[in-house]
């Protein structure tokens, strides 16, 4: 095979290279417009994330290009979660099954760890600054 043959069949292949792509990219074109967002309800966008729905989702409005939030959505899904009727209370031993470690007075890993300080697995007598040396004035 010549050179010069050997070049246009290298010349072919990119031309069909090339025309793949093209056709390819006129397939799927950039500035294809997004599909339009369903219209929000004025129950559900008042509700906010308060209501047990999940999905439910704040507002974003925007006025001479400044984006504004939703803040009264924003504050209702922080809230925590409604407590239950005044009729279901739950008994002490419950209750004290909740609270927190420290408050309770069982184990508290990081209680511990302050209190035996260095010696933390190393010993059981907790760690005691050095007897201090008092040198009388003269």
């Amino acid at each position: 095979m010549r050179r010069a043959d050997r070049h246009d069949t290298m010349a072919a292949r990119w031309r069909v290279a090339l025309l793949a792509g093209w056709l390819a990219a006129g397939a799927a074109p950039a500035q294809t417009p997004l599909p339009a967002a369903p219209a929000v309800q004025p129950e559900r966008a008042r509700q906010g994330a308060g209501a047990k729905d999940p999905r439910s989702v704040c507002v974003e409005a925007e006025v001479d290009g400044v984006r504004a939030l939703s803040y009264d959505c924003l504050s209702r899904q922080l809230q925590p979660p409604a407590a239950p009727a005044a009729g279901a209370s739950q008994p002490a031993s419950s209750q004290l099954a909740t609270q927190p470690s420290n408050r309770v007075g069982t184990f508290n890993l990081s209680a511990e760890r302050n209190r035996f300080g260095n010696t933390w697995g190393k010993s059981v007598t907790p760690q005691r600054p050095g007897v201090p040396i008092v040198v009388p004035p003269r």
